[in-house]
C-alpha cells in the first residue's frame, strides 16, 4: 500500500501560496503504518489461531465493559 505525500510548499502561477493541507498530509502519513499493521496483524493472527481467539476475547470484554458503563 503506497504512502502519499502532499507538497504544501508549492506556489500557484500567480505567485500566491497554495492552500496548506497540513492535516491531510499528516493523516495520510499516519494511515500508511496503520494499514501495514492491519495487514500484517491479520496474517499473524490467522496463522496462530489461539492468539486470534485470545485477542477477540480481550477486545470483546473491553467493549462489553464500555457498553455497561455507559448504560449505567
Amino acid at each position: 500500500l503506497p504512502c502519499a505525500y502532499l507538497n504544501t510548499q508549492e506556489r500557484s502561477p500567480s505567485g500566491t501560496p497554495l492552500k496548506q493541507f497540513h492535516d491531510v498530509r499528516y493523516s495520510l502519513k499516519l494511515r500508511c503504518p496503520v494499514q501495514y499493521f492491519v495487514v500484517l496483524g491479520k496474517s499473524i493472527f490467522l496463522h496462530f489461531r489461539s492468539i486470534w481467539d485470545k485477542f477477540i476475547k480481550i477486545v470483546s470484554g473491553r467493549f462489553e465493559m464500555c457498553i455497561k458503563s455507559s448504560i449505567c
